[in-house]
């Protein structure tokens, strides 16, 4: 005998025969934990917060001021979809930063500003109060998006040489496919 709280209901259709249904809330609710634990596990975004945006890093990163007449540079964003490399990306955020880049509580507090499309949502999921330094974020964005893939090896660089009837056009552009 089923009781009233089982999940499962056993009913006939039209002709007779018995279906078995679920419990719509209950389906539900497992596919978004399914969902949920997906996205986390293959792109790592938690999806299970409720509650709303908030900063991975704490208010005191929000107190430190800007230089004066210092201006919000319109950032080269990066994406991970480009061929930039992350230490090309961070080398021109800090560059792009000016003045503001020699505080490392503006290089957190800026960084958002500097990428975009899934690089963004990775930082708009990090934890509350998770990054307590510069050092910290750079290593958080380094773990999450370095590949060897897309990273130049000096020793491919070095290997390059000028054919023997390769004009130096040809020889750079050779020479920047492989680094790219």
């Amino acid at each position: 005998m089923m009781s009233i709280t089982d999940p499962i209901t056993h009913r006939l259709n039209s002709s007779g025969q018995t279906l078995v249904t679920s419990n719509y809330e209950t389906d539900l609710a497992r596919m978004k934990e399914d969902l949920a634990n997906i996205l986390k596990s293959k792109v790592g975004l938690d999806v299970g917060r409720t509650h709303l945006y908030q900063r991975p890093y704490s208010d005191r990163f929000d107190l430190i001021p800007y230089p004066c007449g210092w201006r919000v540079p319109d950032f080269n964003k990066f994406s991970s979809d480009d061929n930039r490399s992350i230490w090309e990306h961070i080398s021109q955020y800090v560059a792009q930063l000016g003045e503001a880049g020699s505080s490392n509580s503006l290089r957190v507090r800026l960084f958002s500003l500097s990428i975009t499309r899934t690089v963004f949502s990775w930082f708009s999921f990090l934890p509350p109060n998770s990054v307590d330094s510069w050092n910290e974020l750079e290593q958080k964005f380094h773990d999450h998006f370095y590949s060897e893939d897309n990273e130049a090896k000096l020793t491919d660089l070095t290997s390059v040489r000028q054919g023997r009837d390769e004009s130096i056009h040809d020889y750079f552009k050779r020479f920047k496919d492989i680094k790219n």
